[in-house]
């Protein structure tokens, strides 16, 4: 699972493994480890509760919540990705994006584990 936060948002990639843990047990997390009791975890999770996708922190913790109906759609169709905006008391929305990660046209070698890539057939 990739992290990436740039500006307001936030965004996580998941290969094919990924997105099937987190279909069979509606979670799932990574951690950093940057030295003794030093560790950033983040994650995705899914939440009968959940309106919307939303980012929660919490001491050393990021992870994402996303609606059990959207996550399941997610993870079982062959839909891309779920998005969503997150209001925190500054005002300024947070722009949330969990994705399915497609494997690149060029560069790098062919992993299983990435989706294919909708612009394959084109390539060649």
């Amino acid at each position: 699972m990739k992290l990436r936060i740039h500006g307001n948002s936030i965004r996580l990639r998941l290969n094919r493994r990924e997105v099937a843990q987190f279909a069979s047990t509606g979670q799932i997390a990574e951690t950093v480890e940057f030295g003794p009791n030093q560790r950033l975890r983040y994650g995705l999770e899914s939440s009968p509760d959940a309106a919307g996708a939303e980012a929660r922190f919490s001491g050393s913790d990021i992870m994402i919540v996303l609606p059990a109906n959207a996550a399941r759609e997610w993870a079982e169709t062959e839909r891309v990705a779920v998005q969503g905006d997150q209001t925190p008391g500054t005002g300024k929305p947070l722009a949330i994006l969990v994705e399915k990660e497609f494997r690149r046209l060029h560069g790098a070698s062919f992993d299983p584990e990435l989706y294919p890539n909708p612009l394959e057939a084109g390539t060649g």
